[in-house]
């Protein structure tokens, strides 16, 4: 009789014990529903996304090349190889996915242009933004690349500001991207002496094998290391400025342009040409590189400017990375005009220091003989600066 009353009051003991424990336990589990319902309220007070969005990301990432329209070598080197990122990821019945990404740079340059007669040192500086958006949608990526830019040489007076470049693609599939907009001529060879440099201040020269800047529609294929692309560009020139010193440019005139291109690890190359009512040209650049250690770059090409105003023209650039944040590099360019009988010789040297992908300083210098009667030739040189974001 007693055993049995000491395993009652044991169970009867086990049992409050058992109970106490339930009600800890369903306190603490009440706690952590009422901190629960306090976190969702406090999510539900941040601002939302746009409507129909689910999330907006900034982040820091490599900058887009675009399809069919890479950057040259001078631009590549101003803005670096990092942009800005504002990305909008939708919702499952929105359109696809958006990014918007932006890079720019300030630059200044103390600078000295002189000849056998004279000479003068300014401060030159410019400014430039471009911003590239870009949609996944149904039937392809569409995207534009946009470049604004400000020269300043004058104290006290508004900067020449220009869009230099208007630029907008749709990719149709992986390989076919059509393109169009006003941006640099297909038939531009972009290799040699002012093709690959980086030239912040240099590249004064005529020895360079670049029809300019166009507008133009263009069509363009990439696979692999390969790829090739076709223009219609505007040919017309400025003829007349009317009272107002507003330009007046020649009528209907179109010219085609085309280009093949290999680029590789260890080689690259390309073949393009330009031709216009009465001025064409036609070239050819290839570029190794050996490892972290060099690149050279060459180039050729031969045309006519104008009527009776044929030209070849060709050079070379050698660029050496001295360390981690220091390279230089090394060009000679000639042209020869068989008509007019002349020609020019220019040489330029540049040594850059980037210390982070932020900031460039360089010392940059140039000469230029123009073989001209009582020309000794022209000399530059600068200090320059460039800063990014």
């Amino acid at each position: 009789m007693k055993m049995i009353k000491m395993a009652l009051l044991g169970g009867a003991a086990l049992a409050v014990t058992a109970a106490a424990a339930r009600a800890d336990d369903l306190t603490d589990l009440k706690a952590q529903i009422e901190s629960l319902n306090a976190r969702v309220a406090q999510m539900e007070a941040v601002p939302a996304v746009p409507a129909g969005y689910s999330l907006l990301t900034i982040s820091e990432g490599d900058a887009t090349v675009v399809p069919g329209n890479a950057l040259s070598a001078q631009d590549q080197a101003s803005y670096g190889n990092k942009a800005t990122i504002i990305s909008v990821l939708p919702t499952a019945d929105a359109p696809a996915a958006t990014t918007v990404e932006w890079t720019g740079y300030a630059r200044a340059a103390l600078f000295y242009h002189g000849d056998s007669d004279d000479g003068f040192v300014d401060v030159l500086a410019r400014g430039q933004l471009k911003v590239v958006g870009k949609t996944d949608t149904a039937v392809g990526e569409v995207g534009a690349r946009l470049q604004l830019r400000g020269n300043y040489h004058i104290r006290d007076t508004n900067a020449g500001m220009v869009m230099n470049e208007a630029w907008g693609w749709w990719a149709m599939t992986p390989e076919l991207t059509l393109g169009g907009g006003f941006t640099g001529s297909l038939g531009n060879i972009g290799y040699g002496y002012d093709g690959a440099c980086n030239c912040y201040y240099t590249d004064n020269a005529d020895v360079g094998m670049n029809p300019g800047d166009a507008t133009q529609m263009r069509l363009s294929y990439a696979s692999g290391p390969f790829s090739m692309a076709i223009a219609l560009e505007d040919d017309d020139r400025q003829v007349d400025v009317d009272a107002f010193d507003h330009p007046i440019f020649s009528d209907g005139d179109l010219a085609g342009a085309a280009e093949i291109k290999y680029t590789g690890d260890m080689f690259n190359g390309e073949i393009s040409a330009y031709f216009g009512e009465d001025r064409y040209r036609a070239g050819a650049g290839i570029g190794f590189s050996l490892g972290d250690i060099a690149t050279i770059s060459m180039g050729a090409q031969a045309g006519e400017k104008g009527v009776d105003d044929a030209f070849w023209t060709a050079s070379i650039l050698g660029s050496v990375n001295l360390s981690d944040e220091v390279h230089a590099e090394a060009a000679f360019g000639h042209t020869q005009y068989d008509d007019r009988d002349y020609q020019v010789n220019a040489v330029l040297v540049g040594v850059y220091y980037d210390p982070v992908s932020q900031l460039t300083i360089g010392l940059e210098g140039e000469w230029i003989d123009t073989d001209l009667a009582g020309d000794d030739g022209s000399y530059f040189a600068d200090l320059v600066t460039v800063f990014r974001f």
